[in-house]
């Protein structure tokens, strides 16, 4: 019995011990590169003078992604945080406002996966309810592109859908986690490109004692990506 008592006691021991499990920070940003200044053009109109300008206006967020084996969070840096800009080596640092990249980042929505049940949502506000929101599995196509990335061997995969949307992976780290609800690869995400934005790892802490905090949100109806379309419309028209 004693025996017994102590190999279960060792296997758990060794289970816990080889949990890969760790915490990555990424640097979320927009490339305006070429972005169009707002009133450049004389035959814009107000409202996409507006947009413009808060394109221009945006800046870089962090975001943080914690994670084990099967179960990861996501989640924005406080949006009342001050932002940064890093122009040519110089940060500026700015007063929070309107900030387009902590949306698209993800904002005030939280991410989580448990991939020992492939579910994977996001928590969001609708109208003043609580909803979470069952994410679209992405078909990867994987490439044999690699690179270095903070010292990782990274592969690019490209999103079979929209080949704006490129990722880079790494076996290294044998997880299928990534930011927001960009994941799905055999490894973990360290970039991940969306047209004009980039979520770049900064830094990736292994063992971080952050897992230890990560909740399943129960609060909010389920509902897939056609069942939001109907209850909230399309705001922006066809395009």
């Amino acid at each position: 019995m004693k025996k017994s008592l102590l190999f279960i006691i060792m296997f758990v021991s060794l289970h816990l011990w080889s949990q890969t499990k760790g915490k990555v920070t990424y640097l979320v940003s927009l490339d305006k590169t070429e972005l169009e200044a707002p009133y450049e053009n004389p035959d814009n109109s107000e409202a996409k003078n507006k947009a413009l300008n808060i394109l221009n206006e945006a800046q870089p967020v962090e975001a943080y992604l914690i994670f084990n084996d099967s179960v990861a969070s996501y989640y924005v840096q406080d949006k009342d945080a001050p932002m940064f800009e890093n122009n040519d080596g110089a940060i500026s640092i700015t007063p929070t406002g309107i900030n387009f990249t902590w949306i698209r980042a993800g904002g005030e929505r939280y991410f989580y996966t448990d991939w020992s049940r492939d579910y994977n949502i996001s928590t969001f506000d609708l109208i003043g309810k609580k909803k979470r929101l069952i994410a679209q599995d992405i078909d990867w196509m994987i490439t044999e592109e690699e690179k270095k990335i903070n010292g990782y061997l990274c592969i690019k995969a490209v999103d079979s859908s929209n080949e704006k949307r490129i990722a880079w992976f790494t076996k290294d780290i044998p997880v299928k986690h990534g930011p927001r609800n960009i994941n799905g690869l055999p490894g973990l995400i360290l970039e991940f490109y969306d047209n004009k934005f980039s979520y770049i790892a900064q830094s990736v802490e292994l063992n971080h004692k952050g897992v230890a905090e990560i909740k399943e949100p129960m609060e909010g109806d389920l509902i897939t990506q056609e069942e939001l379309k109907k209850l909230s419309g399309n705001p922006f028209g066809k395009d």
